[in-house]
This record gives C-alpha cells, structure tokens and sequence, in this order.
C-alpha cells in the first residue's frame, strides 16, 4: 500500500512538472516576441520626426517593457517552483529512509546470541 502511494504522488508530481515545462515554454515565446516588439518600437523611435510620435512610441515603450518584467517575473516563479518540485521529487519520504540510528548504536550491537556452545570468555552487557 505504501508503494501505491508513492508511485502515485510521483505520477503527480511528473504530470505536474511536464505541465509546467509547457507553460514555461509559451512563457518563453512571449517573452521572445515582446522582446522584438521592443527592438522594432526603438527602431521606431529613433526615426521619429515628431515629438508627438516619439511620446506615443515612447509609451508604448513603456507598456512593452512592463509586460516583459510581468512575464519574466511569472517565468522566474515557474522556474523556482520547478526546481522545488524536482528537488521534493529527490528526497526520500519517511517511509523510504533508512532509519536513524542513535549516537553509540552500532549494526554488530545485539545481532550474536550466546548458547552453551560459545567458548569462555569476557563479555560485556549494557543496559
């Protein structure tokens, strides 16, 4: 039962993350068009005879450039959670770590059972 629910929370968290390197993705294309956008609108810009004009293409500058920081802002959220979903998706849960064993506890503690044939000697018992 325990491994059904892990296998199913790795099934989410991967659909999870493939639907989010898709957005991530559009993110990029938009980012890349907006990016063009603004290249062509300072090309404008410099060529502008008027100052009516260069305040218009100004402006639009201006609502370019502040589209752009919204979408690199939401891509650097994405990228962030990506990378907490894959670094969640490492770490083993509690029931898949090892137990931890205690300062002084050793693997060859209690694992030898004495009976009448042990040979004679010191032992040592801690309680």
């Amino acid at each position: 039962m325990v491994t059904a629910i892990s296998s199913t929370s790795a099934t989410t968290s991967t659909t999870a993350l493939d639907q989010a390197s898709s957005s991530s993705a559009s993110l990029k294309s938009s980012i890349a068009k907006l990016e063009s956008q603004i290249t062509s609108k300072e090309e404008e810009l410099e060529s502008a005879e008027t100052d009516d004009e260069e305040s218009e293409i100004n402006d639009e500058l201006t609502d370019l450039r502040a589209s752009l920081a919204k979408l690199e802002a939401q891509q650097a959220q994405m990228e962030a959670a990506e990378n907490a979903a894959k670094t969640t998706a490492k770490t083993p849960t509690a029931e898949q770590a090892k137990p931890a064993l205690l300062s002084g506890e050793s693997d060859k503690i209690g694992s030898t059972n004495y009976d009448e044939e042990t040979p004679f000697g010191e032992r040592y018992a801690y309680v």
